[in-house]
């Protein structure tokens, strides 16, 4: 409904969940280059450097997997799905533990978990998956 009054069409449920996990690709890489890159804001130990490195990639992926099935490919659709689970996981875990700690987290929470809660509605929908078919 929102795209409609930006563009003057609908689009599908597929085409909504393709653009909201490109959105979450793009926080992915955003939160990783703020950590890789010097900054007065975040400072970090040196013993996350894979880590950082791995959450590059998969925003990377996630920018690029949508692409593929928008293309027509049903593997990259659950890789979609499956890295939207796994974000969506990740977004509650980060939260746990000692509440001094993780109550300036709930933000992150909100962010990232609403975003994959708008992907999984939308690309585990019936209709999205016959839009998929029907490509």
């Amino acid at each position: 409904m929102l795209f409609k009054f930006f563009t003057g069409k609908e689009i599908g449920h597929l085409q909504t969940g393709l653009i909201l996990s490109q959105i979450g690709g793009v926080i992915l890489i955003f939160m990783g280059l703020m950590v890789l890159l010097p900054s007065r804001i975040f400072t970090f130990d040196d013993d996350i450097g894979g880590f950082i490195w791995i959450i590059l990639g998969l925003g990377v992926i996630r920018l690029l997997a949508p692409i593929m099935v928008g293309k027509g490919s049903k593997i990259a659709f659950w890789i979609v799905v499956a890295l939207s689970v796994l974000k969506l996981a990740e977004s509650f875990l980060a939260t746990v533990g000692d509440p001094e700690e993780s109550i300036g987290w709930y933000w992150y929470l909100l962010l990232t978990g609403g975003i994959e809660i708008g992907v999984l509605a939308h690309l585990l929908n019936p209709k999205a998956r016959v839009e998929l078919r029907n490509q």
